[in-house]
Protein backbone atom coordinates (compact mmCIF):
# COMPACT_ATOMS: atom_id res chain seq x y z
CA UNK A 1 0.00 0.00 0.00
CA UNK A 2 1.61 3.75 -0.68
CA UNK A 3 0.40 6.61 0.77
CA UNK A 4 0.99 9.67 -0.57
CA UNK A 5 1.46 13.71 -0.08
CA UNK A 6 3.74 16.12 -1.98
CA UNK A 7 6.73 15.91 0.59
CA UNK A 8 6.49 12.38 2.11
CA UNK A 9 5.61 8.65 0.68
CA UNK A 10 4.91 5.90 2.63
CA UNK A 11 4.93 2.54 1.15
CA UNK A 12 3.81 -0.47 3.20
CA UNK A 13 4.12 -4.25 2.58
CA UNK A 14 3.82 -7.82 2.94
CA UNK A 15 4.54 -10.86 1.54
CA UNK A 16 1.90 -12.69 3.86
CA UNK A 17 -1.27 -11.62 1.05
CA UNK A 18 0.91 -13.14 -1.58
CA UNK A 19 0.88 -17.02 -2.19
CA UNK A 20 3.64 -18.82 -1.34
CA UNK A 21 4.23 -19.74 -4.89
CA UNK A 22 5.85 -17.08 -7.01
CA UNK A 23 6.40 -14.50 -3.48
CA UNK A 24 9.40 -14.22 -4.21
CA UNK A 25 9.25 -12.75 -7.46
CA UNK A 26 7.17 -10.37 -6.08
CA UNK A 27 9.81 -9.48 -3.17
CA UNK A 28 12.02 -8.96 -6.42
CA UNK A 29 9.79 -6.67 -8.11
CA UNK A 30 9.74 -4.19 -5.33
CA UNK A 31 12.76 -2.20 -6.66
CA UNK A 32 11.84 -2.68 -10.08
CA UNK A 33 8.19 -1.16 -9.05
CA UNK A 34 10.36 1.89 -7.83
CA UNK A 35 8.68 0.98 -4.21
CA UNK A 36 12.29 0.05 -2.51
CA UNK A 37 15.63 1.81 -2.96
CA UNK A 38 17.84 -1.85 -2.53
CA UNK A 39 16.47 -4.73 -3.95
CA UNK A 40 15.22 -7.82 -1.56
CA UNK A 41 15.88 -11.10 -3.35
CA UNK A 42 15.64 -14.71 -2.06
CA UNK A 43 18.16 -16.21 -0.39
CA UNK A 44 18.12 -20.33 0.91
CA UNK A 45 15.25 -22.84 0.68
CA UNK A 46 12.47 -21.61 2.96
CA UNK A 47 9.48 -19.34 2.05
CA UNK A 48 10.63 -15.73 1.93
CA UNK A 49 8.60 -13.47 4.22
CA UNK A 50 9.25 -9.92 4.02
CA UNK A 51 6.89 -7.01 6.31
CA UNK A 52 8.31 -3.79 5.76
CA UNK A 53 7.25 0.35 5.83
CA UNK A 54 9.51 2.39 3.56
CA UNK A 55 9.23 6.55 4.53
CA UNK A 56 10.62 8.71 2.03
CA UNK A 57 10.96 12.56 2.35
CA UNK A 58 13.29 15.52 1.23
CA UNK A 59 16.78 14.03 1.94
CA UNK A 60 15.77 11.45 4.25
CA UNK A 61 14.08 7.69 3.54
CA UNK A 62 13.51 5.57 6.72
CA UNK A 63 13.42 1.50 5.79
CA UNK A 64 11.99 -0.82 9.08
CA UNK A 65 11.16 -4.48 8.10
CA UNK A 66 11.39 -7.65 9.31
CA UNK A 67 12.55 -10.85 7.21
CA UNK A 68 13.29 -14.66 6.77
CA UNK A 69 15.25 -15.99 3.59
CA UNK A 70 15.86 -12.40 2.11
CA UNK A 71 19.29 -10.97 1.20
CA UNK A 72 19.27 -7.30 0.83
CA UNK A 73 21.49 -5.63 -2.06
CA UNK A 74 22.51 -2.69 -2.65
CA UNK A 75 22.01 -0.84 -6.20
CA UNK A 76 24.05 1.88 -7.88
CA UNK A 77 21.65 5.35 -8.01
CA UNK A 78 21.70 8.49 -9.25
CA UNK A 79 23.15 11.25 -6.70
CA UNK A 80 25.23 10.38 -3.64
CA UNK A 81 23.84 8.48 -0.75
CA UNK A 82 24.62 7.17 1.99
CA UNK A 83 23.27 4.15 3.52
CA UNK A 84 23.25 3.73 7.31
CA UNK A 85 22.25 -0.25 7.70
CA UNK A 86 21.06 -1.11 11.23
CA UNK A 87 20.23 -4.89 12.18
CA UNK A 88 17.67 -4.34 15.27
CA UNK A 89 17.40 -7.97 16.32
CA UNK A 90 18.55 -10.96 14.94
CA UNK A 91 22.29 -11.53 13.22
CA UNK A 92 22.80 -9.80 10.10
CA UNK A 93 26.48 -10.60 7.21
CA UNK A 94 27.35 -7.60 5.36
CA UNK A 95 29.82 -7.66 2.42
CA UNK A 96 31.20 -5.45 0.27
CA UNK A 97 34.17 -5.76 -1.97
CA UNK A 98 35.28 -9.09 -0.33
CA UNK A 99 34.91 -7.45 3.22
CA UNK A 100 32.36 -8.70 5.53
CA UNK A 101 31.08 -7.12 9.07
CA UNK A 102 28.97 -9.43 11.44
CA UNK A 103 26.06 -7.26 12.96
CA UNK A 104 23.29 -8.61 15.78
CA UNK A 105 21.31 -7.04 17.85
CA UNK A 106 21.65 -3.27 17.47
CA UNK A 107 24.60 -2.80 15.83
CA UNK A 108 24.73 -0.80 12.71
CA UNK A 109 27.12 -0.01 9.27
CA UNK A 110 27.52 2.46 6.83
CA UNK A 111 26.84 1.37 3.29
CA UNK A 112 27.37 3.53 -0.30
CA UNK A 113 25.57 3.79 -3.24
CA UNK A 114 28.85 3.64 -5.36
CA UNK A 115 29.90 1.00 -8.38
CA UNK A 116 30.62 -2.16 -5.52
CA UNK A 117 27.88 -3.63 -4.63
CA UNK A 118 26.75 -4.44 -1.44
CA UNK A 119 24.67 -7.18 0.27
CA UNK A 120 23.29 -7.61 3.68
CA UNK A 121 22.58 -11.64 4.46
CA UNK A 122 20.99 -13.46 7.96
CA UNK A 123 21.19 -16.88 8.41
CA UNK A 124 17.34 -16.71 10.11
CA UNK A 125 14.68 -14.05 10.48
CA UNK A 126 15.84 -10.38 11.55
CA UNK A 127 14.64 -7.22 11.90
CA UNK A 128 16.47 -4.18 10.62
CA UNK A 129 16.61 -0.39 10.04
CA UNK A 130 17.86 0.77 6.99
CA UNK A 131 18.32 5.05 6.64
CA UNK A 132 18.90 6.68 3.61
CA UNK A 133 20.71 10.45 3.30
CA UNK A 134 22.39 12.87 0.89
CA UNK A 135 26.58 12.61 1.77
CA UNK A 136 26.20 16.28 1.86
CA UNK A 137 23.75 15.97 4.48
CA UNK A 138 26.75 15.49 7.13
CA UNK A 139 30.25 15.51 4.95
CA UNK A 140 30.91 18.33 6.62
CA UNK A 141 30.34 16.93 9.87
CA UNK A 142 32.52 13.55 9.77
CA UNK A 143 35.62 13.88 8.61
CA UNK A 144 36.99 11.22 6.08
CA UNK A 145 33.59 9.69 5.43
CA UNK A 146 35.21 7.41 3.44
CA UNK A 147 37.38 5.46 5.88
CA UNK A 148 33.76 5.05 8.15
CA UNK A 149 32.32 2.40 5.34
CA UNK A 150 32.10 -1.11 5.93
CA UNK A 151 33.23 -0.94 10.07
CA UNK A 152 30.99 -2.01 12.30
CA UNK A 153 29.29 0.47 14.68
CA UNK A 154 28.86 -1.36 17.74
CA UNK A 155 24.88 -1.28 19.34
CA UNK A 156 26.04 1.54 22.84
CA UNK A 157 27.42 4.16 20.84
CA UNK A 158 25.58 6.74 22.19
CA UNK A 159 24.27 8.62 18.33
CA UNK A 160 23.31 4.84 17.10
CA UNK A 161 21.62 4.19 20.46
CA UNK A 162 19.51 7.65 20.14
CA UNK A 163 18.85 7.02 16.44
CA UNK A 164 17.44 3.53 17.41
CA UNK A 165 14.61 5.59 20.30
CA UNK A 166 14.17 7.93 18.32
CA UNK A 167 13.07 5.29 15.28
CA UNK A 168 10.59 4.26 17.38
CA UNK A 169 9.43 7.77 18.50
CA UNK A 170 8.73 9.25 15.40
CA UNK A 171 7.11 6.60 13.20
CA UNK A 172 3.95 8.95 13.25
CA UNK A 173 3.11 9.54 9.39
CA UNK A 174 1.10 12.36 10.63
CA UNK A 175 4.43 14.41 12.08
CA UNK A 176 6.64 13.33 9.27
CA UNK A 177 3.85 14.58 6.43
CA UNK A 178 3.51 18.10 8.40
CA UNK A 179 6.37 20.53 6.82
CA UNK A 180 7.43 22.26 9.79
CA UNK A 181 7.97 19.00 12.68
CA UNK A 182 9.11 16.81 8.74
CA UNK A 183 12.19 19.32 8.65
CA UNK A 184 12.98 18.89 12.37
CA UNK A 185 12.88 15.62 12.51
CA UNK A 186 15.19 15.32 9.34
CA UNK A 187 17.60 17.45 10.72
CA UNK A 188 17.62 15.69 14.22
CA UNK A 189 18.33 12.30 12.00
CA UNK A 190 21.38 13.81 9.98
CA UNK A 191 22.36 14.59 13.44
CA UNK A 192 22.02 11.24 14.69
CA UNK A 193 23.98 9.79 12.28
CA UNK A 194 26.68 12.03 11.90
CA UNK A 195 27.12 11.48 16.09
CA UNK A 196 26.86 7.47 15.56
CA UNK A 197 29.59 7.81 12.39
CA UNK A 198 31.81 9.82 14.40
CA UNK A 199 31.13 13.54 14.07
CA UNK A 200 34.02 15.74 14.28
CA UNK A 201 34.58 17.47 18.46
CA UNK A 202 32.87 21.16 16.87
CA UNK A 203 30.01 18.88 15.08
CA UNK A 204 29.37 17.00 18.19
CA UNK A 205 28.83 20.56 20.52
CA UNK A 206 26.45 21.61 17.55
CA UNK A 207 24.38 18.48 17.20
CA UNK A 208 24.37 18.55 21.41
CA UNK A 209 22.91 22.21 21.21
CA UNK A 210 20.45 21.78 18.62
CA UNK A 211 19.19 18.11 18.27
CA UNK A 212 20.28 15.46 21.41
CA UNK A 213 18.72 17.69 24.14
CA UNK A 214 15.27 17.36 22.11
CA UNK A 215 16.07 13.56 21.04
CA UNK A 216 16.71 12.73 24.68
CA UNK A 217 13.49 14.98 25.91
CA UNK A 218 11.00 12.93 23.37
CA UNK A 219 12.44 9.68 24.42
CA UNK A 220 11.74 10.87 27.96
CA UNK A 221 8.17 11.21 27.10
CA UNK A 222 7.85 8.60 25.45
CA UNK A 223 9.04 6.41 27.83
CA UNK A 224 6.84 8.00 30.67
CA UNK A 225 3.70 7.79 27.79
CA UNK A 226 4.38 3.82 28.32
CA UNK A 227 4.97 3.11 31.82
CA UNK A 228 1.51 5.24 33.05
CA UNK A 229 0.18 2.68 34.82
CA UNK A 230 3.20 2.46 37.07
CA UNK A 231 2.25 4.25 40.24
CA UNK A 232 5.01 4.31 41.46
CA UNK A 233 6.94 6.03 38.51
CA UNK A 234 9.35 8.82 39.10
CA UNK A 235 12.36 11.28 37.76
CA UNK A 236 15.11 8.63 39.45
CA UNK A 237 13.51 5.42 37.49
CA UNK A 238 13.00 7.63 34.16
CA UNK A 239 16.47 9.34 34.37
CA UNK A 240 18.16 5.69 35.16
CA UNK A 241 16.55 4.19 31.85
CA UNK A 242 17.45 6.99 29.84
CA UNK A 243 21.08 7.46 30.96
CA UNK A 244 21.11 10.48 32.00
CA UNK A 245 21.22 11.97 35.64
CA UNK A 246 17.34 13.27 37.33
CA UNK A 247 18.58 16.97 37.28
CA UNK A 248 19.45 16.79 33.93
CA UNK A 249 16.06 15.39 33.36
CA UNK A 250 14.77 18.26 35.09
CA UNK A 251 16.48 20.67 32.85
CA UNK A 252 15.32 19.11 29.76
CA UNK A 253 11.77 19.85 30.68
CA UNK A 254 12.73 23.35 31.89
CA UNK A 255 12.01 24.82 28.00
CA UNK A 256 8.64 23.26 27.93
CA UNK A 257 5.35 24.97 29.28
CA UNK A 258 5.19 22.16 32.16
CA UNK A 259 7.69 20.22 34.53
CA UNK A 260 8.17 16.08 34.65
CA UNK A 261 5.41 15.84 37.28
CA UNK A 262 3.02 18.15 35.75
CA UNK A 263 4.01 16.31 32.10
CA UNK A 264 3.03 13.06 33.84
CA UNK A 265 -0.35 14.40 35.57
CA UNK A 266 -1.27 15.78 31.99
CA UNK A 267 -0.87 12.51 30.15
CA UNK A 268 -2.53 10.23 32.85
CA UNK A 269 -5.58 12.30 32.90
CA UNK A 270 -5.54 12.68 29.36
CA UNK A 271 -5.58 8.97 28.96
CA UNK A 272 -8.14 8.95 31.37
CA UNK A 273 -10.15 10.70 29.56
CA UNK A 274 -10.26 9.09 26.28
CA UNK A 275 -10.97 6.13 28.48
CA UNK A 276 -14.35 7.68 30.31
CA UNK A 277 -15.17 8.66 26.81
CA UNK A 278 -14.30 5.24 24.74
CA UNK A 279 -17.78 2.85 24.90
CA UNK A 280 -15.43 0.10 24.90
CA UNK A 281 -14.10 1.16 28.41
CA UNK A 282 -18.37 2.06 29.63
CA UNK A 283 -17.88 -1.11 31.83
CA UNK A 284 -14.66 -0.34 33.92
CA UNK A 285 -15.40 1.41 37.42
CA UNK A 286 -14.16 5.23 37.39
CA UNK A 287 -11.77 4.40 40.11
CA UNK A 288 -10.34 1.40 38.20
CA UNK A 289 -9.65 3.71 35.29
CA UNK A 290 -7.74 5.70 37.91
CA UNK A 291 -5.60 3.29 39.40
CA UNK A 292 -5.20 1.72 36.27
CA UNK A 293 -3.38 4.71 35.30
CA UNK A 294 -0.89 5.05 37.96
CA UNK A 295 -3.46 7.42 40.21
CA UNK A 296 -2.89 6.02 44.29
CA UNK A 297 -5.19 8.39 45.35
CA UNK A 298 -8.37 8.58 44.01
CA UNK A 299 -9.42 11.88 45.58
CA UNK A 300 -6.39 13.31 44.22
CA UNK A 301 -7.48 12.20 40.71
CA UNK A 302 -11.03 14.10 41.03
CA UNK A 303 -9.71 17.20 42.01
CA UNK A 304 -7.26 17.31 39.35
CA UNK A 305 -9.30 15.75 36.63
CA UNK A 306 -11.92 18.68 37.48
CA UNK A 307 -9.95 21.17 37.44
CA UNK A 308 -8.30 20.27 34.00
CA UNK A 309 -11.36 19.38 32.31
CA UNK A 310 -14.33 21.71 34.42
CA UNK A 311 -16.49 18.31 34.75
CA UNK A 312 -15.97 15.40 37.34
CA UNK A 313 -15.32 12.42 35.63
CA UNK A 314 -18.95 10.67 35.90
CA UNK A 315 -20.08 13.68 33.53
CA UNK A 316 -17.57 12.64 31.18
CA UNK A 317 -18.27 9.45 31.32
CA UNK A 318 -22.02 10.39 30.76
CA UNK A 319 -21.38 13.08 27.62
CA UNK A 320 -21.87 16.08 29.77
CA UNK A 321 -18.58 18.95 30.32
CA UNK A 322 -16.26 19.18 28.48
CA UNK A 323 -15.58 18.21 24.88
Amino acid sequence: MVTSTPDYTVVRFSSRTFPQEGRGNTIEELHERGLLPTKFVRYGNAVPQVDLVNRTMPGLRILTAGYTSVRREGVRQEGDHLYLCMTLHGTTVGSRRGRETLLSDGDAVLMTNEEAAWTMTSPSSVKIAGIRLPRSAIAQLVPKLENVTMRRIARDTSGLSLLRKYLDIVADDEALAAPASQRLIISHFHDLVALALGASSDAKAVAADRTLGAVRLAAIKADIVANLDDGKLNATMVATRNGVTVRYLHKLFENEDFTYSEFVLRERLTQAYHDLRNPLHSHRAISTIAFDLGFNDLSYFNRSFRRRYNATPSEIRDGAGAK
